[in-house]
């Protein structure tokens, strides 16, 4: 019995720890409600996993000598570079919701930090942005990607 309270107290201070990390990586984004399209070019800065608690940026993976990934989205179309990769598609918004419609790319000759872009653009599900960021939410909000103004 003492041992089942013992495991339920852990779980909890886990669940709840777990709760604050993904609240301190969020802390810092302000949602800006007066921005109503994501239209301009942007530059992918980091991947973040709430579950796990962490932030990947391009100095974590290899990036071959500092490709990046870069995207301009025009009203409905987007277009740019996933590193070594032309990419180019269609995306539709509803308030801060997002879907890609179509996407077109490869992943040939892609270092991870293109393969990591490559892996979650169909998973994008909503956003939030303010006038120098834009976060893509997936995965039922437990990841995210974000990007800065290039």
């Amino acid at each position: 019995m003492i041992m089942k309270k013992l495991i339920g107290a852990v779980l909890c201070i886990f669940i709840f720890n777990a709760s604050c990390e993904k609240d301190k990586i969020n802390e810092n984004f302000k949602d800006d409600t007066s921005i109503s399209n994501i239209d301009g070019k942007w530059k992918v800065i980091s991947y973040e996993d709430y579950e796990k608690a962490s932030i990947t940026v391009k100095t974590d993976v290899d990036s071959w000598n500092g490709m990046d990934v870069i995207l301009t989205f025009a009203t409905d179309s987007l277009y740019g570079y996933c590193t070594s990769n032309t990419i180019f598609g269609k995306y539709s918004i509803a308030g801060r919701y997002f879907s890609i419609t179509s996407y077109g790319g490869t992943k040939i000759g892609q270092p991870e930090w293109g393969n990591l872009f490559s892996d979650a653009i169909y998973q994008l599900r909503s956003f939030k942005i303010n006038k120098n960021q834009l976060r893509f939410y997936y995965d039922n909000e437990e990841k995210s990607v974000t990007l800065s103004r290039d």
